[in-house]
């Protein structure tokens, strides 16, 4: 009996025994399912960094050469520290030892490091190092394994600001743009065109990055390269830019704010733009500096803005040859028909002031054009109404981008009954037409869709402005130009009476010996002319922008430009002297002397 008692306690004793063990194996398995199921990735990416390590090899941008093969755009080496904290047994005392070789604030380089985008990647702690803090990073290696120097390529500007709202700028993509569909394989921390001609043509400037797979030791050391494939570069873009006329262009504007293009009228090439002030995108090419960048949105110049394509305008007189085009398709006028201008026009209980105010007397398209007479164009304007003259206009691409190849393009505006009632809420005056009869008022153009319709009024057909000549060697097909459908011989009044500001008018600042300049003088108004002269002239802002429209030679044009200057007043004083510099840098002809303005000029 005692003995069966004995085998009793012993058979509880095992049956504890078992399900004790029976319960480690349980804890054991789901330790397991743990580790080998549900955190497989994790635990496979952290010993597979403790061992293997991918160093991105980063892909050159396409170069951007002007239509000459000379370099406007290209790429710098440049060495970036990088930190590696998860191979840091101590990372305190690594960041310690680091900011003092680079004698930076230890604070910083903690936010770089939780800047990270992922885990294992390394923290930039410096960009584009110079070399004595390359050289004490690579001296302190045994010390600081967790560390390293990159060679990478830096976009740099050599022209600096000129030409700057063409090129662009490249930066950080933001998180914004990490979620749109264009950015889906672009990782974070990655530097894209962020304006200009390297936005718009960022996919194809990026070229494709390489990757080190590189073999450390327990200490992150590299000790081996396993695998290596290499970046693939942009490819270049060849553009339609003159860089020496674009040289030209930007001495021409020193000291002025505004902006000016100018393009082949047969073609649409931009040969040279131009926007003041602008801005050295060199800033920006390892990521601009918090007090630089509120400098720039800050400035009340707005430096940032592309005034070609942005900013907009009032035409002025500048729209009085698009207007005379409209008049002569619609019989309003003829080349030959006369207006009496007495200095004013007194219509719809309002009266409305000539630029001459003894008046021109009895005067025709061509003189009307040659020196500016408001009140030819305010009578035209009339008879034509409002409904033609938005539509003509349209014909000559105002009202709507003009499709040119860089972002953020604005349309203008050309204003209609429709639109101020649907916009406005209110009905259309009469006398509002008298105002964009002469190119103020509602109307509203950029200096590219000026310079477009120039060069319509140049060669009678409407072409697409672009920048681009050529990718990786391959042109660039841009669309045809379309044919106007007007007169040849309205064409020829209209371009007779711009000759005629040149040869004899308010642009006779833009005359070039043996080659005949035709073009248009205008200002436009900021505020009302009652408003400006109570303020006086010492109130800069509140002048009249200056504008000046051209093309040359007359026959078989080869290039036509706009030039705004802002706030500059009259056009003929402002704006045809940046232009005439331009031209005679084009057809090589040695600047002359100032000659004193003949008798018959006027400023509009």
């Amino acid at each position: 009996m005692r003995i069966y008692e004995d085998l009793r306690a012993v058979q509880d004793r095992l049956v504890v025994a078992q399900r004790v063990v029976g319960a480690l194996m349980a804890v054991l398995l789901v330790a397991f399912w743990y580790l080998q199921v549900l955190n497989n990735r994790y635990f496979l990416e952290l010993a597979e960094s403790n061992r293997i390590r991918n160093v991105p090899l980063v892909a050159p941008r396409g170069l951007l050469l002007d239509r000459g093969g000379r370099l406007l755009v290209e790429n710098r080496p440049s060495f970036n520290i990088l930190l590696t904290p998860e191979h840091s047994e101590d990372l305190d005392s690594t960041v310690a030892r680091l900011a003092d070789a680079l004698g930076m604030d230890e604070a910083t380089i903690r936010a770089r490091i939780a800047a990270r985008p992922a885990r294992f990647r390394p923290a930039v702690i410096r960009a584009d190092a110079p070399f004595a803090d390359v050289a004490a990073v690579e001296a302190r290696r045994l010390e600081l394994p967790e560390t390293g120097v990159e060679v990478v390529p830096l976009r740099a500007y050599p022209l600096q600001a000129a030409a700057a709202h063409a090129l662009g700028r490249v930066g950080e993509v933001s998180e914004r743009q990490l979620e749109q569909e264009a950015f889906a394989m672009v990782a974070p921390g990655t530097f894209i065109g962020q304006a200009g001609l390297e936005a718009r043509y960022n996919a194809e400037l990026m070229g494709r990055d390489g990757v080190r797979r590189v073999v450390v030791n327990s200490r992150g050391a590299e000790v081996a390269e396993a695998e290596r494939t290499p970046p693939v570069d942009g490819p270049t873009l060849t553009l339609t830019l003159d860089a020496s006329l674009q040289a030209a262009l930007e001495r021409a504007f020193v000291g002025r704010r505004g902006s000016a293009v100018a393009l082949d009228p047969e073609t649409g090439e931009i040969l040279a733009l131009t926007s003041q002030p602008a801005y050295d995108p060199n800033a920006f090419a390892t990521g601009v500096d918090s007090g630089t960048w509120r400098s720039l949105i800050g400035d009340p110049m707005r430096p940032l803005m592309n005034r070609v394509i942005q900013g907009q305008y009032s035409p002025g007189s500048t729209f009085k040859p698009i207007e005379a085009m409209a008049a002569l398709a619609e019989g309003v006028i003829t080349p030959t028909s006369t207006v009496y201008c007495p200095g004013y026009l007194s219509i719809y209980n309002t009266v409305f002031r000539c630029n001459r105010p003894e008046g021109h007397g009895s005067i025709d398209l061509r003189r009307a054009l040659a020196v500016s007479c408001n009140v030819y164009f305010y009578q035209a304007g009339v008879r034509l109404e409002i409904e033609r003259i938005a539509r003509y206009s349209r014909r000559f691409g105002l009202g709507s981008p003009t499709g040119v190849d860089l972002p953020a393009e604005s349309s203008g505006l050309v204003p209609s009954p429709e639109w101020k009632q649907r916009v406005l809420k209110t009905p259309w005056y009469a006398g509002e037409t008298v105002s964009v009869a002469i190119g103020q008022g509602q109307l509203n153009v950029t200096p590219m869709q000026m310079a477009r319709a120039t060069a319509a009024l140049a060669v009678g057909r409407l072409v697409q402005p672009h920048l681009v000549k050529a990718v990786a060697g391959r042109p660039v097909e841009w669309p045809p130009a379309q044919d106007l459908g007007f007169d040849p011989a309205h064409f020829e009044a209209v371009r007779t009476g711009m000759c005629d500001v040149v040869a004899a008018g308010s642009g006779w600042r833009a005359r070039l010996p043996g080659v005949e300049v035709c073009g248009k003088t205008g200002s436009a108004q900021v505020v009302t002319r009652a408003r400006l002269q109570q303020l006086g002239p010492g109130n800069e802002l509140v002048q009249p922008h200056g504008w000046f429209i051209a093309f040359a030679p007359r026959e078989r044009p080869r290039i036509a430009l706009a030039v705004l200057v802002e706030n500059g007043g009259s056009g003929g004083e402002a704006a045809a002297p940046v232009a005439h510099e331009v031209l005679a840098h084009f057809f090589r002809v040695a600047v002359p002397p100032r000659v004193p303005a003949p008798a018959a000029a006027e400023a509009p």
